[in-house]
């Protein structure tokens, strides 16, 4: 009887420690998307232009359909006063500058195209931009990632 009950208890504990180890939490994951821009901060490269690249990364296992991009653009003194919004089904843009709107699972998308910060004579100098990233996951969860792109002076 005494091996009998190890023998019950060892099947318990490696059922438990299975049901651990499985993930069985019952809900999907969420997407995670990371955002890379570098250089940050971006130096001044020349005729009114800051030149970075712009890198997403998927870091929770589960795919995204990216939909839109928005860029807040922020003077020196801090205050947000241009918006730019770049939609994916209205222009295809996403898939034109990173050659695809779908980001995979644990997987990265790096902007395809020289990409930049301008300003023409005259306009106001961004401080900073904030790029903010929406799309859906796989689990049809809605996604969002921001980040911080820092403009050194001329």
């Amino acid at each position: 009887m005494n091996k009998e009950k190890r023998i019950w208890i060892a099947l318990f504990l490696v059922l438990t420690l299975m049901l651990i180890l499985s993930g069985c939490s019952g809900l999907p994951k969420t997407a995670k998307i990371n955002i890379t821009i570098d250089p940050n901060p971006v130096p001044y490269y020349e005729n009114g232009w800051w030149l970075y690249d712009i890198i997403l990364d998927e870091s929770n296992g589960v795919g995204v359909t990216l939909s839109s991009l928005r860029f807040d653009e922020y003077n020196q003194d801090e205050q947000l006063f241009n918006t730019q919004f770049f939609y994916e089904a209205d222009e295809g843009i996403i898939t034109s500058w990173f050659g695809s709107n779908y980001l995979p699972a644990f997987s990265s998308l790096q902007l395809q195209v020289d990409f930049g910060y301008y300003i023409a004579p005259g306009d106001e100098f961004a401080k900073y931009e904030v790029l903010t990233i929406e799309g859906v996951d796989d689990n049809n969860n809605p996604i969002e990632a921001t980040v911080r792109i820092d403009f050194l002076p001329q």
